[in-house]
């Protein structure tokens, strides 16, 4: 679906990403994990678009996104949606739930406003809110039902892909377990192929098919395929998995 080839970006003289190549597949869902400053939200930023990488290419079905025209792109970032970290400031707080989550179908699509509150109501539903949300304002609504807001917004338009970036960080035990079984619906009924930005190793476990680990701009290590951490290692990995001091209350969703 995309292939990422080589690429190589800098800021000054500080290089962020070194020679970093992958293929993300169709419903294979992928993790990049590191620690901070380790390059990993460069990489989703040049996905999207956000960034132009100083060497190498990402291929879009086939195609170099350098080479993409205006309508190139809007199909592109129709079918390619980000969820961010940082859920309350992604939502504007003057804007309605239905108003924030119709906003993609209404750059994107050529339905009524009608067909787009319909469609609405039905993805409140699916990621766990009532159907009556939508006439509130983000205000009011906690952290993890501000994510699956976001999360909402992201599926609407039925994309192939939606990149996550830290979207458990920040969450109680509870509340992350939640968000997990909502990716993880999303994944078995919806075929989106998910790309995973974490610092937590746990988290790609949980909802990974395939693994990169990320040192400070580098792959260190990668697994296809990918089932638990035992498939990892190297010592940066192990150190990842034993920062991670709570494998065990997540232990029983995968």
């Amino acid at each position: 679906m995309i292939k990422i080839k080589h690429l190589l970006k800098e800021y000054g003289n500080n290089t962020i990403l070194k020679d970093i190549s992958f293929h993300l597949k169709p419903n294979k869902s992928l993790a990049i994990v590191g620690e901070s400053g380790s390059g990993k939200s460069t990489i989703a930023n040049i996905m999207l678009g956000f960034e132009i990488c100083d060497k190498g290419e990402i291929v879009y079905k086939g195609k170099s996104l350098k080479s993409f025209n205006k309508k190139d792109w809007k199909l592109y970032r129709n079918n390619i949606q980000p969820v961010f970290q940082d859920s309350k400031d992604s939502l504007n707080p003057r804007m309605k739930i239905k108003d924030i989550i119709s906003e993609p179908l209404k750059n994107f699509t050529l339905i009524d406003k009608e067909q787009r509150y319909k469609r609405v109501k039905n993805v409140l539903q699916l990621i766990g809110l009532n159907k009556e949300e939508g006439e509130k304002y983000p205000y009011a609504f906690s952290t993890g039902q501000q994510k699956r807001i976001n999360l909402a917004r992201a599926v609407i338009c039925n994309p192939k892909v939606i990149i996550l970036d830290e979207v458990t960080s920040g969450l109680d035990p509870k509340v992350k377990n939640n968000i997990i079984k909502l990716i993880k619906k999303l994944q078995r009924h919806q075929n989106i192929t998910f790309v995973i930005i974490t610092h937590d190793i746990s988290i790609a476990e949980k909802l990974a098919s395939h693994i990169i680990v990320l040192k400070e701009g580098q792959v260190v290590e990668e697994v296809e395929n990918f089932k638990n951490t035992d498939e990892l290692k190297s010592n940066y990995s192990q150190k990842l998995i034993d920062a991670v001091p709570k494998l065990k209350y997540i232990g029983g969703l995968k």
